[in-house]
């Protein structure tokens, strides 16, 4: 087998989870303070907000399965704001 040929393991997107919050969060140094601690938390995670939105979403997706959602509404509380999982 030559270089070329050598497999990279990739998620199984069937195993992917993508969990989306509705927040408060108005303010682009508050969300990338949380993005921060987030991303050092779960590195593994992709994370990111969209203030533009009217719901302030925080996109959480696993390429592994599952997400922390009672760990993710904490941490986005002990920053002192609103955080509810939309389904």
């Amino acid at each position: 087998m030559n270089q070329s040929d050598t497999l990279i393991p990739q998620a199984d997107p069937l195993l992917s989870t993508v969990e989306v919050f509705k927040t408060n969060v108005t303010d682009e140094g508050q969300a990338s303070s949380i993005l921060g601690y987030l991303s050092a938390k779960w590195p593994d995670l992709s994370i990111n907000f969209d203030l533009g939105d009217c719901d302030r979403i925080l996109r959480v997706e696993s390429p592994e399965g599952e997400v922390d959602i009672r760990e993710i509404i904490k941490v986005v509380e002990g920053f002192n704001h609103m955080i509810e999982r939309l389904y």
